[in-house]
């Protein structure tokens, strides 16, 4: 009982007796010609993001996953949609309006998208148009709207208009 008793203690007493050496800090003061020059804007450069590079992550005992975003989660309109539109949405304009509820995205106000995208947009949705996909959610919003118009997409504010082509105006 003794020799383990006197086994604990050895090693804390050993430590006690160590004396580590102090070190001279010495400050140095800094003159005006080490300071960094100021920046007089701090929003030169733009931020572009690049996409890691493709990392394995280990998610089981002999597999291995990459650890990268999927294409749709970086641009969400590449989506893939495979969807019925439900019979209370009875116009165009409702249609895309149901498409884009999980997207992110909303419809820009239809007044500001002038008077013939308004027209489309409260036109009665073809029954054809009800059972869309599987196809991406872009190719989704340009099969309801039609070859006579184009999108205009926002991702600043997540907007989605559309604009009449010129041969159509």
């Amino acid at each position: 009982m003794r020799t383990i008793l006197l086994i604990a203690i050895l090693p804390v007493a050993l430590t006690g007796c160590l004396s580590l050496p102090i070190i001279d800090q010495q400050t140095k003061q800094v003159g005006p010609t080490d300071t960094p020059e100021a920046i007089s804007d701090i929003f030169i450069e733009r931020y572009d993001y690049e996409p890691p590079e493709e990392t394995q992550i280990r998610v089981g005992r002999y597999s291995r996953a990459a650890a990268v975003n999927t294409r749709q989660q970086e641009n969400l309109l590449e989506v893939v949609v495979d969807t019925e539109i439900p019979n209370q949405e009875k116009t165009v304009g409702q249609a895309i309006n149901f498409l884009l509820i999980r997207s992110g995205y909303t419809l820009a106000v239809p007044e500001i998208q002038g008077e013939h995208v308004k027209q489309l947009l409260n036109k009665k949705l073809p029954q054809i148009h009800r059972k869309i996909g599987p196809v991406m959610l872009k190719d989704a919003l340009m099969m309801l709207v039609g070859k006579a118009y184009w999108m205009k997409v926002d991702p600043v504010h997540r907007l989605i208009a559309f604009d009449t082509v010129e041969e159509f105006k």
